[in-house]
């Protein structure tokens, strides 16, 4: 008895989204400190080093990241979708990371942002499932009876997850150079880092969209993987959010 398309879906969600999970855990937190690193290094070239910090860290397996930007990416019928989905994602963060840099010494005196980050994982989580409950039984736009993702969630989510852990990480570069610039240029930290990691996200999630639909060759079957492995993945967000509250 041959595999369903049933099954074919389901397979393929579960496989991506185990991917992404081994990616996730197995990789350990190195940005923070080769950020200080590169900083220290570019010296007056601080605007190419956060760029490449940004370049680094889209391209470095993060539960803020990979898991959505992917789960998003397999959803669309185009290669545009791909780029516009992973751009209003990114464009989210950089919106929250540029305002946040430019006040970051108002925010550091009130906030306790490594506190905040199980938290952050938790809402990104329930954000991630209730999308993907949306998209199986929400009344919306449709290609050919499958759903895709609305935009407008996919900027909302990207809000959300601005607040994760890679927001130390504008925080910590912004601390460290503003003795370096002028105080009203601080915003372009943030925007420089989330900028960066559009880029190399995009770059990774087009790979993936081209190697998954290389080996599938159905886009409906696609698109609902990528929306089960959204779910499948809010869920280990959730779980990665309330294990760190109580043993973090």
């Amino acid at each position: 008895m041959g595999i369903t398309v049933k099954n074919k879906e389901v397979i393929l969600a579960v496989t991506i989204a185990l991917a992404i999970i081994v990616a996730v855990l197995s990789l350990p937190d190195i940005l923070e400190p080769m950020a200080k690193s590169i900083v220290n290094s570019m010296g007056p070239y601080w605007l190419i080093a956060v760029l490449i910090v940004g370049i680094i860290h889209g391209l470095k397996p993060d539960e803020h990241t990979w898991p959505i930007t992917v789960s998003y990416g397999l959803m669309q019928r185009s290669i545009m979708g791909v780029m516009l989905s992973t751009m209003v994602f990114t464009g989210a963060l950089t919106l929250v990371w540029t305002l946040m840099s430019a006040l970051v010494g108002q925010l550091m005196s009130l906030l306790n942002i490594n506190a905040l980050k199980p938290y952050v994982d938790v809402i990104v989580g329930v954000t991630m499932v209730s999308v993907a409950a949306y998209l199986v039984f929400g009344n919306h736009e449709e290609h050919e009876g499958v759903k895709t993702a609305d935009f407008k969630l996919i900027w909302i989510h990207g809000l959300a997850a601005a607040f994760g852990g890679d927001f130390i990480i504008v925080l910590v570069l912004t601390t460290a150079l503003v003795p370096a610039m002028p105080i009203n240029l601080s915003f372009l930290v943030g925007f420089m880092f989330g900028f960066g990691s559009w880029v190399s996200q995009a770059l990774i999630v087009l790979l993936v969209y081209k190697g998954v639909m290389r080996g599938v060759r159905d886009w409906g079957i696609m698109a609902r993987a990528g929306r089960l492995a959204l779910g499948i993945l809010g869920v280990f967000m959730i779980s990665l959010g309330f294990f760190s509250m109580f043993y973090g």
